[in-house]
């Protein structure tokens, strides 16, 4: 007798709620399908399942075999997935979907370090910042700051983004550099066009939280667009410190209110199954986490804020 073959057979009758549905899952007959619960319950010595008006319900004790046949199911799943891997592990197809500022400063140049050490490790990368979910969209791992949206996947906080005002020097030379925050209401704010709208700004201070109004001036579509608008004067912005450590260093762009904290981006990981997590995500999870670990304005979780240029 095939147990792992009869216990799938039981956990898709009761997910889909019907012998039929479940037959259907399995590609095999009805007739076929109630002859494995059949043998199964024979098995257990137990009735496993029994028909309501709202199809097939598991008895108390198939209730208990159905949670441990799923585990045992994804378990087996991943088994085979890592003695494929066994050969290589870094062979394989990686679908990653990443947001454009993490995924052009951060998770491209990644990628291409990883190759060096893995040339076969295969990454299908999607640069977006629309919500994904990773298992409709069949995507292995989604990267993500802020809201994440619905997904039937699994979220894993690993850290979080700070963010600072900043400007030109050009741009503060034509209309002063501002000493406390509702003097920003007059500037220009360049906002990001990810699909929130840009209201206020949220500024903190030994404990006190202020509320301030934007005028948005200008509406980037794309990173490296709000870049140049930054760079041409065009007004100031909210941004990830790590996207302008070195233009700060250089004296490029200059911080407004350096005194102030703005608002964090907390960091997501999402995948499918924690269950099934394959060995080329967790390689590149791991080279990610600590490629994080040593970005300034980037804190991990219970890693504490490295210093970012003032």
């Amino acid at each position: 007798m095939d147990l792992l073959n009869l216990l799938e057979s039981l956990v898709r009758v009761i997910d889909s709620g019907s012998l039929s549905a479940g037959a259907r899952l399995r590609k095999i007959s009805q007739p076929a399908m109630s002859q494995q619960l059949t043998l199964l319950e024979a098995h257990f010595q137990q009735e496993l399942v029994f028909r309501t008006n709202k199809g097939i319900q598991p008895t108390p004790a198939g209730k208990l075999i159905y949670e441990h046949a799923r585990l045992l199911l994804l378990q087996t799943t991943k088994m085979y997935s890592e003695v494929e891997e066994l050969s290589g592990a870094e062979r394989g197809a990686l679908v990653i979907s990443v947001s454009q500022p993490l995924g052009a400063e951060i998770v491209t140049p990644l990628m291409f370090e990883l190759r060096k050490t893995y040339p076969d490790l295969a990454i299908s990368l999607r640069i977006e910042d629309r919500f994904v979910d990773v298992v409709k969209d069949g995507v292995d791992l989604a990267i993500r700051t802020g809201d994440i949206g619905f997904t039937a996947g699994i979220s894993r906080r690993i850290g979080t983004i700070d963010t600072c005002l900043v400007a030109s020097p050009d741009y503060l030379a034509k209309v002063r550099v501002p000493e406390e925050p509702f003097e920003l209401s007059a500037f220009n704010y360049i906002q990001y066009q990810d699909g929130n709208d840009v209201t206020s700004l949220e500024l903190s201070r030994d404990g006190r939280t202020v509320m301030v109004p934007v005028q948005v001036g200008f509406i980037a579509g794309h990173p490296q667009v709000m870049m140049q608008a930054l760079l041409n004067g065009v007004g100031y912005t909210r941004v990830p410190i790590f996207m302008v450590q070195s233009l700060l260093e250089a004296g490029t762009l200059v911080r407004i209110l350096p005194e102030y904290s703005c608002e964090e981006k907390p960091t997501y990981l999402v995948y499918p199954s924690r269950d099934t997590l394959s060995r080329r995500t967790e390689i590149f999870i791991e080279a990610l986490i600590e490629r994080l670990r040593h970005i300034k304005g980037v804190r991990l979780a219970g890693q504490r804020t490295l210093a970012a240029a003032q």
